[in-house]
């Protein structure tokens, strides 16, 4: 009996291919696992700045002073000065209000960090599968939502809650929590965590926001944001940031015509010293220097 001849499969591709057809074998019967999430383009982190910004330097104090009165146990996150500048440039607030802000942030004590970092909602990113996953002993995946740390979420969102707190103390201008997150927040934080952070702190001062709004207290307060821009060291590990102009302006705003405004309004405001090496303090009040003493 004549053994048939089994054929010859022929490839039209070159040996090194055929080679690798032959030879491919499957690393395990176990599903390929899904790309890494580091990969992905819903893990980058949003830009909480927008592209071409302008701060107002009239805020630089107010926000480094903020900065400092983020309970240092809320968050593992190094709180942005640029940022609560950002909110504070968009809010266009008076100092009176964000002295209410610093009050309330000063008044909070150890206990608030604790229940901030329990009731704060996560936000969810949706993380879609990329086509590299369908392949062979690949199951099909569905679109799937990572949950995040309460480190990953901005802490100056306290900083956003004790200003929207002020306001309303103060002006009561009836404007919903929408307004607030997209408006001076720039759509960083959710509806959902500006309340939960209201109401962790509004919890934690027992709602008791009229003993901050003492003339003595709010005077300390704009004295304390002064102050704060002209020391070397402002952040709570003693890390220097010492901004230059430029990062402050655009180009469109070298020629410094708005910024004339500006002084005017700092100096009424007492945050301004006109660079005439008058000392300001607070309100207006000039200071007398100490006598030398006669030897």
């Amino acid at each position: 009996m004549q053994r048939q001849r089994s054929k010859r499969v022929k490839f039209s591709s070159s040996d090194d291919e055929y080679d690798g057809y032959m030879t491919y074998r499957p690393l395990s019967n176990l599903p390929t696992p899904p790309p890494s999430l580091r990969s992905s383009a819903a893990q980058s982190p949003k830009n909480p700045l927008e592209d071409g910004e302008r701060l107002k330097p009239r805020y630089l104090g107010p926000a480094i002073h903020l900065v400092n009165l983020i309970p240092a146990a809320a968050s593992l996150a190094t709180p942005s000065v640029p940022l609560v500048q950002a909110i504070l440039s968009r809010a266009n607030l008076p100092l009176e209000s964000i002295a209410l802000a610093v009050c309330v942030l000063d008044a909070l004590d150890n206990r608030f960090a604790l229940s901030w970092r329990l009731s704060c909602p996560l936000t969810s990113v949706p993380t879609f599968p990329s086509s590299s996953s369908n392949k062979r002993h690949t199951l099909p995946s569905s679109p799937r939502e990572q949950q995040l740390h309460i480190d990953s979420v901005y802490p100056e969102l306290i900083i956003l809650a004790a200003l929207t707190i002020a306001v309303k103390f103060l002006d009561d201008p009836h404007s919903s929590t929408r307004y607030y997150c997209s408006a001076w927040g720039g759509d960083i934080w959710s509806c959902r965590q500006l309340n939960v952070t209201e109401r962790c702190i509004m919890e934690n001062l027992n709602y008791r926001i009229l003993p901050l709004c003492e003339d003595d207290l709010l005077t300390d307060a704009m004295v304390d944001m002064q102050l704060a821009v002209r020391q070397g060291g402002f952040y709570r590990e003693e890390k220097d940031f010492r901004p230059e102009a430029s990062a402050y302006l655009s180009p469109a705003d070298d020629s410094g015509e708005d910024d004339a405004g500006d002084e005017e309004e700092e100096e009424r405001e007492g945050l301004y010293d006109g660079r005439r090496g008058r000392a300001v303090v607070g309100l207006g009040l000039n200071l007398t220097p100490a006598e030398t003493p006669r030897s």
